[in-house]
Formats: structure tokens, C-alpha cells, sequence
């Protein structure tokens, strides 16, 4: 809830790597936010507020950035710190496992577990977003909610709950900002003359950039240059690819994605609508072009693509990724190749432990 000097409050939950890169970033920001940083261990989330108001410093900056302790799983004491911070919007970037963790793994066993598809992985990435949904939820406060965790597919799940996020952040927006640059400098343009509409799943953000996944998932892009429709001069295919490898290998791209939780939360606290590209808006599978306001999201869809048509892409997208439907009552259906990957490594595991 904004403060009497009608600054606006953002809480933040979890203060991993893209929960750091945002605090940063919003720490050295000019916009006027009350900011609360949360996480499971007060000490570890104080040292983060600390780094990022010393750098700020740097900037002669000097932002409102309070600790707090928050242990996701204990449902009623979340809602006692929403029902207290009253935030405006609320930034979930905490999972129970991260993404790349596998990546640690001999080579041959990455491999293996990342053609199952990050889908598989959804419980680990539900469910803490889960749990702040259900939080906010129950604490009563109206606030914006913009869930980072692999929002493709977790926000359709917490929307057939009841409890969609408002927006997710990255995968969509990675890929359209890299289109936009690289059609920009194929045709020496500036990329403020270039207008992206694009229908992606996460999928096509790790396509290329994780072992085991299959090309075939369908997506929507069309390309404007100052009114002129110029998709059909590129290879849609190729020039996503290309523009995703624009990317340096690794996650240093999580930087990017905080930028894009940036972009979101703030246009969520503006009277002005904003047009970006996102993932689960409103808890729909996959990304898409929208706009976002105070007043919340809204899809911003081409007029020759239907929201049917749009979610459709998506739903058959979403099977690459692993999961094959999600109920309306939210039970989740994988697909069998990656029931299978992960019924081997749990017997490879079991064998390694006896």
C-alpha cells in the first residue's frame, strides 16, 4: 500500500540470483519505492540490502530497503508480513530448487535429465510460488503479484487454483528483446523503429541453449518497421535462434530477467499502460505481448490472432517442455519422455545410494 508521502511498496521474496540482481537494480533506480527484501535467512538477506544500499550510495542514491525474515512454507506467518508491509506489488523469486542446479551433474546425466524438459521440475519451482499466492490470498491485501519462477507453467497451475499471478517475467520478453536488436542491426535501424509480436513458450528460451530439447513447438512472431509488416524477409526459426545466442552461455542472462521483473513491477504501479512481452499473464500458459498498468494485465495480440489461437500455440508448445495438459482443477499431466527420464535417474540414483 503506498506510503502517506505516496511512495509505492514492493516485497520481495527470495534473494537468489535474479532476487539479487533486481535489488540492486531497484536500489539505484529513481523511482521512489518503499522496498522490503525478504527471505528465509535475515542475516544472508541483510548482507543484500547492505551491498546493494552501498552501491547505491555510489550513485548518489539512497532508497528505503528493510530485511525481512520469511519462511515461505509457514503459511500464516507469510500473510502476517504481507498484512503488515501492505505492498503494492509483490515480487516472488524464491524456489526451492534452482533451475541449473543439474548443470552440475557429469555431463551424460545433465543431458539426460534436461530432455525430460524444465517442465519436469515443476514441483520445485510450484512450489514456493504457490505458497506466496496462497498467502497473499489469505492475508486479505490487494496487491499486484509478478511470480519469476518458470511462469509458463506454474502460473497456468496457481490460476486453475484461483490464485493467478498478475504476470510472469523473462523466457518471452529474452527472446523478443534479442530479435528486436538483431533485426535492428541486420537492417541498420534503430530498434525503437522495429515493433515485436511474439507468442513464445519457455521452451523456445532454452531450445537452444540446454541439452536434450527437440525443436518443433510452435510459435506466432511478426516484425513492423514503421508501419511496414517485414516478417517475411527473415526464417522466423533461424532468426530466433540466432537472436537467442546472441545471449553469453551460462545465466549471467539472469540480469536480463531481473530487468524485465523491474519493467513489470513498475508498470504495474504506473496510471500508464506499457506494452512488453511476458509469460502467464493472468495465469496463461506461456508468453505473449501485453500491457500492463495499475489497472493490471491486458493481452496486446495482433489483430489477426485470436487469444484461442494464441493459448492454443502455447498449449501445444508447453508438451516440448515436458508437461502434456494442466487440469482445470490443476493436476498436472506430464508427457511420457519425461516421465520416463525421471523414472531412470531415480533408479540410477537408488543404485548409486546402495
Amino acid at each position: 500500500m503506498s506510503s502517506p508521502d505516496g511512495r509505492s511498496s514492493v516485497l520481495i521474496f527470495g534473494i537468489g540470483e535474479v532476487g539479487r540482481y533486481l535489488l540492486e537494480f531497484l536500489a539505484r533506480d529513481e523511482s521512489e519505492l518503499d522496498l522490503v527484501a525478504a527471505d528465509v535467512s535475515l542475516s544472508a538477506v541483510e548482507a543484500q540490502v547492505d551491498n546493494a544500499l552501498f552501491g547505491a550510495t555510489m550513485h548518489g542514491r539512497h532508497p528505503s530497503i528493510t530485511a525481512r525474515e520469511a519462511d515461505l512454507l509457514d503459511l500464516d506467518r507469510t500473510a502476517e508480513l504481507l498484512a503488515e508491509v501492505r505492498p503494492d506489488v509483490v515480487v516472488n523469486c524464491a524456489v526451492l530448487q534452482t533451475w541449473h542446479v543439474i548443470r552440475r551433474l557429469p555431463s551424460d546425466v545433465y543431458a539426460r535429465l534436461s530432455s525430460a524438459g524444465l517442465g519436469a521440475w515443476l514441483p520445485v519451482q510450484l512450489a514456493l510460488a504457490m505458497k506466496v499466492a496462497q498467502a497473499i490470498d489469505r492475508s486479505g491485501v490487494s496487491c499486484h503479484y509478478v511470480n519469476t519462477s518458470l511462469s509458463d507453467l506454474t502460473n497456468p497451475v496457481l490460476g486453475a487454483m484461483g490464485i493467478p499471478p498478475t504476470i510472469g517475467i523473462g523466457n518471452v520478453a529474452l527472446i523478443e528483446a534479442a530479435i528486436r536488436t538483431l533485426v535492428g542491426r541486420t537492417l541498420g535501424r534503430p530498434r525503437t523503429d522495429l515493433t515485436v509480436k511474439l507468442v513464445a513458450h519457455h521452451i523456445h528460451w532454452v531450445l537452444w541453449r540446454e541439452a536434450g530439447y527437440r525443436e518443433g513447438a510452435p510459435f506466432y512472431l511478426k516484425i513492423v518497421a514503421d508501419g511496414e509488416e517485414i516478417t517475411s524477409r527473415f526464417e522466423p526459426l533461424d532468426l530466433m535462434k540466432r537472436a537467442i545466442l546472441l545471449y553469453p552461455s551460462g545465466t549471467s542472462f539472469s540480469a536480463v530477467s531481473a530487468s524485465s521483473a523491474i519493467q513489470n513491477l513498475k508498470a504495474l504501479l504506473s496510471p500508464e499502460r506499457l506494452g512488453t512481452h511476458s509469460p502467464g499473464p493472468n495465469g496463461l500458459p506461456g508468453g505473449y505481448p501485453v500491457r500492463l498498468s495499475r489497472a493490471g494485465c491486458e493481452l496486446d495480440l495482433p489483430p489477426e490472432l485470436t487469444l484461442d489461437q494464441a493459448v492454443a500455440l502455447n498449449l501445444e508448445a508447453q508438451t516440448y517442455d515436458g508437461v502434456r495438459a494442466i487440469d482445470a482443477d490443476a493436476r498436472v499431466h506430464f508427457v511420457d519422455r519425461a516421465r520416463e527420464q525421471m523414472r531412470r535417474f531415480g533408479e540410477l540414483e537408488q543404485r548409486y545410494q546402495a
